[in-house]
């Protein structure tokens, strides 16, 4: 099976950014968040300025917050994933809503399932080494990831453990579905 990152931005759209805030408040940074998130939680996302009209149905924060689509948390409530979705409003800069609803996809599976021999990606002794000997050393220059499907579990959307990526990972087949349900999504192989 074939399988991409997720990225933030469509094509010739430019990137799609946002400040996130937590209601409840949260006590840390939410990049630095492994556990789930009150019940009660909700968020709002204002939109940087140069965006006029959201069209995607997933892009991420700076500080790691998914946020996905009403019809991408759909699809995404049919496959085996133990995603919390927390309500987010979002605002363009000028505090109009944006005219579709939005939710934080929180804590996406971490699958340890990177394939360390056949992936390119820097101090890549070091670091295939520490698989064996830990601590574990955590990959942040990835030139290109290779997995190891038996450990991905059948999982279609899921982040990558021990690498420093803000990008999900979508499996191929889960990506033409959401293709035939008219998502705006771009993806890279890996």
């Amino acid at each position: 099976m074939n399988y991409y990152f997720l990225e933030s931005q469509l094509p010739k759209s430019g990137f799609v950014d946002g400040s996130v805030t937590f209601v409840p408040e949260l006590e840390t940074y939410y990049s630095q968040i492994r556990t789930r998130l009150p019940i009660d939680t909700v968020a709002e996302v204002l939109l940087h300025s140069s965006i006029r009209n959201l069209k995607n149905d997933y892009f991420h924060t700076t500080d790691g917050a998914k946020v996905i689509s009403d019809a991408f948390k759909i699809l995404l409530e049919r496959q085996k994933t133990d995603i919390q979705f927390i309500p987010a409003a979002l605002r363009y800069h000028n505090g109009r809503p944006v005219e579709r609803a939005y939710w934080i996809a929180h804590l996406p599976d971490e699958v340890d399932c990177f394939d360390y021999e056949r992936s390119d990606y820097g101090r890549k002794a070091v670091i295939a080494a520490s698989v064996h000997e830990p601590p574990r050393k955590l990959i942040k220059v990835l030139f290109k990831a290779y997995l190891d499907t038996e450990k991905v579990d059948g999982r279609e959307f899921f982040m990558l453990a021990h690498v420093l990526a803000l990008k999900p990972i979508i499996s191929e087949e889960f990506y033409q579905v959401c293709k035939k349900n008219k998502l705006s999504l771009n993806v890279t192989p890996l």
